[in-house]
């Protein structure tokens, strides 16, 4: 894609009562059966009033078993210091009996079944309440549905909010759930701000009784990980959110986010009022290929839209160009009025395609349009095909914009179709403050030039400035910080030393003058939990995105970036084009100056059969993922890549060393990245110089009992089964029961 633990994550534990068998995974369920009982729907509602939650859980089991009737106990996990009031179990439309079992009950039943030689995969959950209730028995094929209702109050940490749901264990044995879906409805007297998941792509949709509705939602999903929400609760006009991990003798991560306010009923809160003026520039590509597949009347209508969207005080010009270059209004920039609109309304009407495509012209004409002052200017520029008449040298175009654009133009881009130059505007829209959007030729571009019109056209605060103060910060990124629009946040990222209660101050022009904003946030000197350990990995993320983009913009394959690229992807488990082709044996089994070695001398050798080298199919695909922020679209994106290489070798008669894609087995357990060799999974930090320093502990032995005891928090490395893992400076294999 987080906030408290405020909401459950639907744990279904069907103990089948029918003894005799060992204990079973399917997806987030452990049966007592000869086959798996299957999570087949989960869907939760989460209806929130002022921090009173009305909880209700939908899931739906199946029994797979051809010819055995399945019935037992159904566990579904509380969050950690839940007060539980209101309660009701419903199994397929009757009320039935259920029981909280505390947290010591609950690790004893635990302890029983891992030690009797049960999955390990329940530990996951050691050190939480449960939910027991009975399901009646399920015909072969046939599903049972339980619903959960309840009420609690949610805790709040300052003024952020953590929510976490859905049934998804990924230590179990995976199956795909045929639906998921996660709806959270929230009302408050308090403004809401930085609205965000770090884990699922959610949308904030409008619902007349609600400030804020988050919607999710898939089909034949394969759960990886818990859905997580944060909210903050707050006055500012802007707000501000850090969330921050450390571990022990390492320095801190930190996630802040900057939004405004949403909803609520503060006279402090955003309004209309305080939406900035603009200047914007519709730059469109009218060109001959842009009759193809009604590319043109998309167009218009995106066009109509943006030009309904603007408001009272914007100014604005269309430039629409083909062989040559046309505007609406010549020379300068007009005065939005509805007589102005109309007009502009007619001229897009008789748009239509013709000749080539003079890109620089048509940048270079934008530009002109622009005068001097402190309004936020941008350029919408959307077009469906390469440099054809005029400047065709890309090097050229970004070198002429770099020069012509002296007013701070941003420049948001859209690429329509498979023959646009990617790197060309990506780099157009990197170096000039602004987004690069891509269309596929199935899909409509109204709906997205639309979409992202409204998301920015909303202006709140321009040319903004983060200064931390008391804390002693690096690889913050992006190095440039965005402008803030109305319903939109900014996510910074960064590293830090030290710890407390810090001060931050955030400055920027708005309203015609710079105003700064002071927050007084907590970097911790080291994390008591694992709610915030998703950071590094998106800082990580961000940090590869930030080193690829220099490889690409200088077009060298500087040894030194693509080696640290490497190390953050394997260290943190991102799936890139790099870390698709670190074999898992090599990952687990090898130093890592030793992965990367081979790793560059794999890549030479096949590059070598696509006619490419390996920097370049590595960061070339590595963009391709970066553009589509999805990971399981992005893997696929890789995977399809590695498919690419493994057929030409195959034709070659050659087979890639190892015989596993890392894509395949990589896992994500609180702050840790796991890889998969062989069976057994291993820390990310693990290479063979800690192989003699392994010591050998076995599931549900005395030693594992009280190592459990001791150290709870090894529960969730423990629940993978077969795990190396380091703990306390000590490294230790928990090898499964025979």
């Amino acid at each position: 894609p987080n906030m408290y633990r405020a909401t459950t994550l639907l744990l279904c534990l069907v103990v089948i009562a029918l003894g005799g068998f060992a204990i079973q995974q399917a997806n987030a369920c452990f049966v007592r059966s000869p086959q798996p009982v299957q999570v087949w729907l989960d869907h939760v509602n989460v209806e929130i009033t002022d921090q009173v939650a009305v909880k209700t859980y939908n899931c739906t089991f199946r029994n797979p078993n051809p010819r055995a009737v399945v019935g037992g106990e159904c566990y579904m996990e509380l969050e950690p210091g839940a007060r539980v009031s209101n309660m009701s179990v419903v199994v397929d439309g009757k009320e039935s009996k259920a029981e909280i079992l505390t947290v010591e009950k609950a690790n004893q039943v635990f302890t029983e079944i891992v030690t009797e030689g049960g999955s390990p995969a329940l530990l996951e959950y050691y050190g939480n309440q449960l939910i027991r209730t009975k399901i009646p028995k399920i015909a072969p094929g046939g599903t049972v549905t339980v619903k959960l209702r309840y009420t609690m109050v949610l805790d709040k940490k300052s003024d952020l909010v953590r929510l976490q749901m859905l049934n998804t264990n990924p230590k179990a044995e995976m199956q795909t759930l045929k639906s998921a879906s996660v709806r959270v409805a929230i009302k408050s007297t308090e403004p809401i701000k930085n609205v965000y998941s770090p884990s699922h792509a959610i949308d904030i949709v409008e619902e007349p009784e609600w400030d804020v509705v988050v919607k999710w939602s898939e089909e034949n999903y394969q759960p990886t990980h818990p859905f997580i929400l944060y909210y903050q609760l707050a006055e500012e006009k802007v707000g501000a959110t850090l969330l921050a991990h450390r571990e022990p003798a390492e320095d801190g991560h930190f996630m802040l986010l900057l939004s405004p306010t949403i909803g609520g009923g503060s006279d402090e809160g955003m309004t209309e009022d305080d939406v900035l003026p603009k200047d914007v520039v519709f730059c469109v590509d009218t060109s001959g290929s842009m009759i193809k597949g009604n590319k043109m009347e998309q167009a218009r209508a995106a066009l109509v839209h943006c030009l309904n969207q603007l408001r009272e005080g914007d100014r604005f010009n269309i430039v629409d160009f083909g062989t040559g270059v046309r505007a609406f209004h010549d020379e300068e920039l007009v005065e939005l009025t509805e007589d102005a609109r109309t007009r502009a309304l007619n001229y897009v009407k008789k748009l239509y395609p013709r000749g080539g495509t003079s890109m620089d012209e048509a940048l270079a004409t934008s530009l002109k349009l622009f005068d001097e002052g402190d309004r936020l200017k941008m350029i919408l520029f959307a077009t469906d095909g390469l440099p054809t008449v005029g400047e065709r040298s890309p090097d050229a175009i970004l070198k002429n914009m770099q020069q012509r654009n002296d007013k701070n133009v941003r420049l948001f881009v859209f690429g329509e179709g498979t023959d646009v130059d990617t790197k060309l505007l990506d780099l157009l829209a990197a170096k000039h403050r602004g987004e690069a959007e891509y269309v596929l030729p199935e899909e409509d571009i109204t709906k997205k030039i639309s979409k992202f019109f409204t998301r920015v056209g909303s202006p709140v605060m321009t040319d903004v400035q983060i200064f931390f103060e008391g804390v002693e910060t690096r690889d913050v990124l992006p190095r440039t910080v965005p402008d803030l629009y109305r319903g939109e946040q900014i996510v910074v990222y960064g590293r830090y030393e030290g710890g407390g209660a810090k001060t931050v101050r955030v400055r920027g022009r708005a309203g015609g003058e710079y105003k700064t904003f002071t927050y007084q946030l907590e970097f911790p000197s080291e994390a008591t939990d694992d709610r915030n350990a998703f950071v590094p990995r998106l800082w990580a993320g961000e940090m590869v995105d930030f080193l690829l983009d220099e490889i690409r913009a200088s077009g060298k394959e500087d040894s030194e970036l693509v080696d640290e690229v490497t190390r953050l992807a394997k260290r943190y488990g991102i799936v890139t084009p790099y870390t698709s082709f670190l074999m898992v044996e090599d990952v687990c089994n090898q130093p890592l100056a030793q992965q990367i070695q081979q790793f560059k001398g794999r890549m030479n050798a096949e590059g070598q059969l696509l006619g490419k080298s390996y920097g370049r199919i590595a960061v070339d695909n590595a963009w391709q993922q970066k553009r589509n922020k999805d990971n399981r679209k992005a893997s696929g994106n890789a995977a399809a890549l590695y498919g690419q290489v493994a057929d030409a070798l195959k034709q070659e008669g050659r087979q890639i060393s190892g015989g596993q894609n890392g894509l395949a087995a990589v896992r994500y357990v609180g702050n840790r990245t796991f890889y998969n060799a062989s069976g057994r999974w291993y820390d990310s930090k693990y290479d063979d110089t800690q192989s003699s320093k392994v010591q050998n502990v076995k599931v549900g032995s005395e030693q594992f009992v009280d190592m459990l005891k001791q150290a709870p928090s090894l529960a969730k490395y423990m629940s993978q089964g077969d795990v190396v893992v380091e703990h306390q400076g000590n490294w230790y294999r928990f090898e499964p029961a025979s």
